[in-house]
């Protein structure tokens, strides 16, 4: 009988909660403010170079990818960007080295994002063909 009396007990205490928790707040009234940008990720950002052009990478949201492109300090060509869709990825400011342009991204929202550069006269759009890097993204 006691066993049966203490099994009863026990149940008793589980369905009711036998903790002290006094936490009766109300969760209807709960507002959860959700992020304008992506955090940064845990991960590591991935840095490619020209090497890459023509392929694709993939992103966690948040996590950088850097665009490291060869730059002459002496020549009045540059890398350019002319395709860089928005929602996918952010652009943050370009930092030069010297030898290269680092051009950083944030994957800020799920899908496919295709980024183009071209090389050519900073003051003005390339007239004839030239290097380029185009860089299929995936952020997931």
């Amino acid at each position: 009988m006691r066993k049966i009396l203490f099994a009863a007990c026990a149940v008793a205490m589980v369905v009711s909660g036998c903790g002290a928790d006094d936490d009766t707040g109300d969760l209807s009234s709960t507002t959860i403010e959700l992020p304008t940008t992506a955090p940064q990720s845990a991960a590591g950002p991935v840095e490619v170079d020209q090497t890459f052009s023509g392929s694709t990478v993939a992103l966690g949201l948040g996590q950088l990818l850097l665009v490291r492109l060869p730059q002459n300090p002496d020549d009045t060509e540059s890398w350019s960007p002319v395709n860089i869709e928005r929602g996918v990825l952010a652009p943050e400011p370009p930092q030069a080295d010297g030898a290269s342009t680092l051009w950083p991204f944030r994957g800020v929202g799920p899908g496919t994002s295709t980024i183009q550069f071209v090389y050519g006269p900073a003051s003005q759009p390339p007239i004839e063909p030239g290097p380029e890097f185009i860089l299929t993204v995936r952020v997931a």
